[in-house]
């Protein structure tokens, strides 16, 4: 199959793999969150930092070493697999330890015993990590929608059933592990490749010398991914955190989809054409118009549209989470963006410059943390739509130069697509307000189908380039 066939395969399959899986869970959300309070969701949003640094470090950046070496062989798996193991082994017993601190930290005597089940997501993911690695460096995309889509499902019908049953915040965590569990069995049963007790330091060497740098950028990610997690925990209640996890939840779904799809297909596909200057330059470009001619617009849409879309998937109950919501929105709005400069240096295996440029965007998260967080909860909420701002910038200074591709010239490629969006959210809150006495469907049907066709109507009497390529791209169903 050539690179042009495979790309659009793989296109393909992440997206229904993506919109499955996240159709799934985001319909487990809706259920779980009309049956458990925000309390239990605020507890599970109390450990999500410990969570995602020790994911990162038992990964260690090692399956991205993987996916991009061109020449790895069995014994760089078995090496990398025995070393993701082992890793896990021991931040697990490290969390299983310390997990009373983490309960008396936040003053929730059952954080002990979730800490401890829910850690063991560490080993799980350990399990399967090389065999995920393998699939995704070959482009096997379709074969991981027919795991993940089963693990999911299983996942899922377990969670609410616990949920029914009254087992409060135990539902989240044995859907969270279910689902772990399932897509490991069905990566290991299916996969050609099984390990063996072959373990090199040299290999070792050569992937952590990549990875190592992708490692401690992660760790800083998920510090500071949930660090507005732990303030509020901390510093505020249990109950705001909750409604703060669902906003972001429910926020992450869009903007996971396209990033996850983006990330996944690109990252392999740049790597194939690193050496052409002037076909990753064209291909950069064509993705980051077509990316954010979709982000922008159902973003600022979604944040226009929050409150009667909380009201009518979670409840009145959840009405606080709408504020939140619409704030992710915009802050997020780039995240897609931001994911795909990354991997232009993951690409030419710039792991140095991706540790930098993390350090300084954290920095300049910490600094807007410090300033914002005195003044409240909902100050402190909108600076991360500043730093997220920011972030971009700092994130497009190498990458750019990479692809002969400058910030600046990107900011005014997508300008038009966001006064657009802008205008077309303007619209529909503007039919929100004029609708006010219908049912809430009604509200979001109307006010959302005025906000689609104020969008295409602007971009296509305005003739913005990123509009023309997304139709050129929709009719030949392929990036040219």
């Amino acid at each position: 199959m050539s690179l042009k066939k495979q790309t659009f395969s793989a296109l393909i399959w992440t997206f229904l793999d993506t919109v499955f899986t996240k159709g799934i869970t985001l319909l487990a959300s809706i259920l779980l969150a009309r049956t458990l309070g925000p309390d239990d969701f605020g507890i599970i949003g109390m450990i999500t930092i410990f969570i995602a640094v020790g994911t990162t470090l038992a990964d260690s950046g090692l399956a991205s070493s993987l996916i991009r070496s061109l020449e790895a062989d069995d014994k760089d798996y078995s090496t990398v697999f025995i070393t993701n193991v082992g890793i896990s082994l021991v931040i697990y017993l490290i969390l299983f330890s310390t997990a009373p601190f983490i309960a008396g930290f936040y003053n929730q005597e059952v954080l002990t015993d979730v800490v401890r089940v829910y850690g063991l997501s560490f080993v799980i993911s350990a399990l399967s990590a090389v065999q995920l690695a393998i699939h995704t460096r070959n482009m096997q995309f379709k074969k991981l929608m027919r795991y993940n889509l089963p693990a999911n499902l299983i996942g899922v019908v377990t969670g609410i059933a616990m949920a029914y049953s009254d087992f409060g915040v135990w539902s989240i965590v044995g859907m969270y592990l279910t689902t772990q569990s399932v897509n490991s069995a069905l990566l290991w049963f299916f996969s050609d490749w099984k390990p063996s007790w072959y373990f090199s330091a040299e290999k070792l060497k050569k992937h952590f010398d990549f990875g190592n740098k992708l490692m401690l950028s992660g760790i800083l990610n998920a510090v500071f991914d949930n660090i507005y997690s732990v303030l509020i925990g901390k510093y505020f209640s249990v109950r705001q955190l909750g409604f703060y996890d669902r906003a972001k939840v429910f926020n992450n779904y869009p903007v996971t989809i396209l990033t996850t799809i983006i990330s996944k297909v690109t990252y392999p596909l740049l790597s194939n054409i690193q050496e052409e200057k002037e076909r990753i330059s064209r291909t950069y470009k064509q993705i980051l118009q077509f990316t954010f001619f979709v982000t922008a617009p159902l973003m600022i849409g979604l944040a226009a549209a929050a409150e009667p879309l909380v009201e009518l998937l979670l409840g009145k109950e959840w009405l606080t989470s709408a504020f939140f919501f619409k704030v992710l929105c915009f802050s997020s709005m780039l995240y897609p963006i931001h994911a795909f400069n990354i991997n232009v240096l993951k690409v030419y295996g710039r792991s140095d410059l991706f540790l930098k440029l993390e350090i300084l965007k954290k920095i300049i998260i910490l600094i807007g943390v410090l300033i914002s967080f005195s003044f409240g909860i909902y100050a402190l909420l909108w600076t991360s739509v500043v730093t997220s701002f920011l972030s971009l910038l700092v994130n497009t200074y190498y990458s750019s130069d990479m692809i002969h591709y400058k910030t600046l010239q990107q900011l005014k490629d997508m300008l038009p697509t966001f006064v657009y969006a802008l205008l077309s959210g303007t619209a529909v809150a503007v039919m929100l307000y004029l609708l006010c006495d219908f049912s809430v469907i009604l509200k979001l049907f109307l006010s959302g189908i005025t906000g689609i066709i104020v969008y295409f109507v602007l971009n296509k009497l305005f003739a913005n380039p990123a509009y023309i390529y997304t139709e050129q791209l929709l009719k030949n169903r392929f990036l040219r």
